[in-house]
């Protein structure tokens, strides 16, 4: 009599448990990851897809400014969190490069950063990519 009630409890326990991890696989089945953004990755990838003659004149530093003062133009724009914040854009927010290179000269210039137009826009145009990449931002409008 004891064995049936062994048996019967270890169906159970064995179906609860199969009921819990299905459910679950199929939440994180169906749900997009998190998305994880780290400034050193995001600095270094955007160094390393400079071209050579950008990479001779922008040091690590200069990058690492611009893009943190590109963060925060995004941000600004609501579509852009530092951690434990949540974006919160009015609407649909379009963000075009010509107005990033231009935030983005006031920025260098106010922090005496000796950078060309070009220099940004290649900058924010691999910094951008990055974020589409990691699945930071959503498609080209």
């Amino acid at each position: 009599m004891i064995w049936l009630f062994v048996v019967l409890a270890a169906i159970a326990v064995f179906a609860i448990a199969a009921a819990t991890v299905g459910r679950e696989a199929f939440r994180l089945g169906h749900q997009p990851p998190a998305t994880i953004f780290d400034l050193d990755e995001a600095v270094h990838h955007v160094a390393d897809d400079l071209p050579e003659d950008a990479q001779a004149r922008l040091t690590y530093d200069e990058v690492r400014e611009l893009v943190l003062a590109e963060l925060d133009h995004l941000r600004d724009k609501g579509v852009f969190g530092y951690p434990g914040e949540e974006p919160a854009p009015a609407d649909d927010v379009v963000v075009s490069d010509d107005d990033a290179v231009a935030v983005l000269l006031g920025e260098a210039s106010a922090e005496g950063l000796d950078v060309t137009d070009q220099d940004v826009f290649l900058v924010v145009e691999s910094l951008h990519g990055y974020l589409a990449e990691i699945g930071a931002v959503g498609p080209r409008a």
